[in-house]
């Protein structure tokens, strides 16, 4: 065991024992709660109190772990409106003279971030504060839609290594007269350059018997398309003024839910008026300094803040794939990928991805930007998008848009630059909100389409995902038409499929003998039947019939096994059927996350259940895991002889690294050559990008180097699973095959998900005296959260 993993088991028995200990205490009382044994070294000072012996050897353990992987967040950050500076118009929004004051973006700042300063990832104010509020700082009035909006974003470090940032923004109301003032004013001096005439390109005169705008003066009227309308006219003796502000977290791993829960309880947890409750400090000190991110193949349950600030933490489990036998972690659901954009598009998008064309996404949501650009290029598993990736590209930085290389990029539908660059022919521009793409030119077609999607819907259907259906075609010799009762045609829906499991034995033995035989030599009755793959020679005429054929038996065999043995409560297996009799059924993926007793009345009544906000993460999770096991399966087909054409070189490493831009290091023209003519257009692009090279060259490297790219490592195992099922010789595949591994990556989830390996104590009062209530959210303590505090320095 080595040094690192020694600390992290003791950092695991320390906390587990902590939390048991919390958990016979009164928590009621914050005074009294683990992380408020503290105490104020001045009595006009708020600071951290003193740690326990037990704590702090914890707190110990904390600073050996290495904070740079193991902090849950580097920085918690405002920003907003300096009124020691005043109003500074945003010089990257460009000419916005033309524009009501209430349009137009002025300069934000970062009022401050907690802590100052941590060595592993300097802050950068302009970066941050550009990001948390992309579209500047924008003054509201109550006429306007003030409610909170939750956005994140991903910036790219000078190592390539990526840095996500998750941001809330609010509007609060305006109490200082000067800015009330200033605002008034501009308005004034706008209202007057229009009756100059000096705006006749925005608005136009009004007839007499036209109608005529509330807000501005009696003889103007807005043009059709005008930003100038009642809601951006502002009258200093009637309307409220509000102006925007931000808080965010910057976190080196992106667990986008728990950030998202914690941004929005901790504004919702501001004190409005006197009542129970603990300070900001105390949720804000515990994500940056307690809450832990998990160790690979590990989970961890943490305690985020409230909806309302009386009540108890929420309990939310975090956990982290293993690098060696799952995917990389990805908390953005692709669930809302395939809801905003629909089957068709999402395969249309990654085969631009794929072949490294400019990407531009449009939407009027910043957030919906944010998980398209994550969703695509986690798909891409196991090649890693090289080039520029800006989801949200600031308005400061439009000129990249010009640049003549492959990026992935997010423009607001409100930015000219959105509606100017659509038009490029080699773009690929995708409007989000209009479920729209428009492809470049001559763009090939994603090998064995119609069956990847047939076995992608099929995921979809299973946990009923709401989508665009216009654009998915009727499968006839895939996996199916909706609405036909066929037993191999629904096999892949629920509930469908159940009652086609159930047919005949003499039924599902005719398909066994088609392509496929079912044995499970050595294994327990409950565990999911082996599948061995035969050639397929015996039925030529059925090729077409592999996807649905291999749904059927892994729903026949896993149903067998289930009933033979039974599934434990809580277990992957349990799925909802509208048989009176419960069934357990070993598929892919199915929910989880309800007690059988609830599950059963809901599906005798017919009803869909209502899942809890983390109930649905948990569940999006299982859908991730689902989906992208199947895009890794296109690849591991695709690529799985790839190893046989890979050219080694005859030199030392540092020799072969001086040179390598001039040598081939992969055999292309004899690898096409062995692949079915109609998809040699796409593979001879793809065997051309810079993400398939970059996969060679590790490849390569993994010949001098002790530890091979785990990204890597993973896709050869996964290879190695393949040929164990079809033979070491196999060359060429042909048909298709879905994918029949998502149960075990499953299983580990699930494993995790009922097995803790790390609890973290709750949030608890830190500082000695708290105010009542705010009025706006305020700046924190620095004392306490400068650093680790207070209670690191007395130990």
């Amino acid at each position: 065991m080595t040094a690192r993993e020694n600390v992290a088991s003791r950092l695991s028995k320390l906390m587990l024992s902590n939390a048991a200990a919390s958990n016979n205490t009164n928590t009621t009382n914050n005074s009294s709660s683990i992380s408020s044994n503290h105490q104020s070294p001045s009595p006009s000072m708020s600071t951290v109190q003193s740690p326990t012996g037990e704590q702090s050897e914890l707190n110990q353990l904390k600073r050996d772990a290495d904070p740079q992987f193991s902090r849950f967040a580097d920085y918690f950050v405002i920003c907003g409106l300096d009124l020691d500076t005043g109003l500074e118009p945003d010089r990257f929004a460009g000419d916005n003279l033309h524009c009501s004051p209430l349009d137009r973006a002025y300069k934000s700042k970062p009022l401050a971030h907690y802590p100052e300063n941590v060595p592993w990832n300097p802050f950068d104010a302009h970066g941050i504060c550009m990001l948390s509020l992309p579209q500047g700082l924008r003054f509201r009035t109550q006429k306007h839609n003030i409610e909170p909006k939750y956005h994140s974003f991903a910036t790219t470090r000078e190592d390539g290594k990526r840095c996500y940032g998750f941001s809330l923004v609010f509007y609060e109301e305006i109490r200082n007269r000067n800015i009330c003032g200033a605002i008034h004013t501009l308005q004034s001096m706008f209202i007057t350059e229009l009756s100059n005439g000096q705006q006749t390109h925005s608005l136009s005169r009004v007839k007499q018997d036209g109608p005529v705008s509330r807000s501005l003066p009696r003889h103007f009227k807005v043009a059709g398309q005008a930003p100038q309308s009642a809601q951006s006219y502002y009258d200093i003796s009637k309307d409220k003024l509000y102006v925007a502000k931000s808080i965010s977290l910057i976190c080196q791993a992106p667990y986008a839910f728990a950030a998202q829960l914690f941004l929005k309880n901790l504004y919702r947890c501001l004190p409005r008026q006197p009542g129970a409750g603990i300070s900001l400090e105390s949720y804000v000190y515990n994500i940056l300094y307690e809450v832990m991110l998990p160790q690979p193949g590990k989970s961890i349950r943490v305690y985020l803040p409230p909806a309302e600030p009386h009540l108890a933490a929420i309990a939310v489990i975090l956990q982290r794939p293993s690098l060696a036998t799952e995917l990389p972690l990805l908390d953005f659901p692709l669930r809302l990928l395939f809801n905003y954009l629909g089957v068709d598009c999402v395969i249309q998008l990654l085969t631009c991805v794929l072949l490294e064309s400019q990407v531009l996404l449009r939407s009027t949501d910043y957030q919906r930007l944010m998980i398209v650009g994550e969703c695509i290029t986690s798909l891409l598993f196991p090649f890693v998008w090289p080039h520029v990736y800006a989801p949200i590209l600031p308005a400061a930085l439009h000129h990249f848009l010009d640049a003549p290389v492959p990026f992935v990029m997010g423009l607001h539908a409100d930015c000219e630059a959105a509606h100017k660059i659509g038009s490029e022919a080699a773009l690929c521009f995708v409007d989000i909100d209009k479920k729209h793409i428009q492809l470049p030119e001559e763009l090939p077609i994603f090998p064995h389409k119609l069956d990847f999607m047939a076995e992608i819907i099929s995921v979809l259907d299973k946990f009923e995902i709401e989508r665009d259906r216009a654009q998915e075609p009727n499968f006839k010799n895939g996996y199916g038409m909706r609405g036909h009762a066929d037993a191999m045609i629904s096999s892949c829906t629920l509930p469908n499929g159940l009652q086609a499991a159930r047919r005949s034995k003499e039924r599902f033995q005719q398909l066994q003998e088609t392509v496929y035989t079912l044995s499970s030599p050595g294994s327990a009755p409950a565990q999911q039947p082996h599948v061995d793959y035969q050639p397929l020679i015996a039925h030529p005429a059925k090729i077409d019939h592999v996807p649905r054929i291999a749904d059927f038996l892994r729903r026949k065999g896993g149903m067998r096994a289930a009933q033979a043995a039974g599934s434990p409560v809580g277990s992957p297996t349990l799925s909802l059927s509208s048989s009176p009799v419960g069934v357990y059924q070993n598929v892919d993926v199915v929910d989880a996350t309800l007690p059988p007793s609830r599950m059963g009345s809901l599906s005798r009544r017919g009803e869909k259940p209502t899942l809890s906000t983390v109930e649905q993460y948990y569940q999006d999770l299982r859908i991730n895991n689902s989906l992208r096991e199947i895009f890794l399966n296109r690849f591991v087909h695709m690529f799985h002889a790839y190893e046989y054409f890979v050219i080694y070189p005859n030199q030392a490493k540092d020799e072969w690294l001086s040179n390598r831009e001039t040598l081939q290091n992969f055999d292309k023209s004899s690898f096409l050559s062995d692949q079915p003519e109609h998809h040699r257009a796409f593979l001879s692009r793809f065997l051309e990008s810079q993400m398939f090279a970059t996969l060679i060259d590790n490849k390569i490297l993994g010949v001098w180097e002790p530890q091979p790219d785990e990204q890597l490592q993973l896709f050869d195992q996964r290879i190695k699973l393949l040929k164990r099922r079809h033979g070491e010789n196999m060359i060429c595949a042909t048909s298709y095959e879905p994918c029949v591994l998502t149960q075990d990556s499953q299983q580990c989830f699930e494993k995790r998900l009922n097995s803790i390996d790390i609890e973290v104590t709750p949030p608890s009062e830190i500082l000695s005296n708290r105010a009542a209530y705010f009025r706006s959210f305020p700046l924190l303590e620095k004392g306490v959260l400068n650093q680790e505090c207070a209670s690191s320095s007395q130990n």
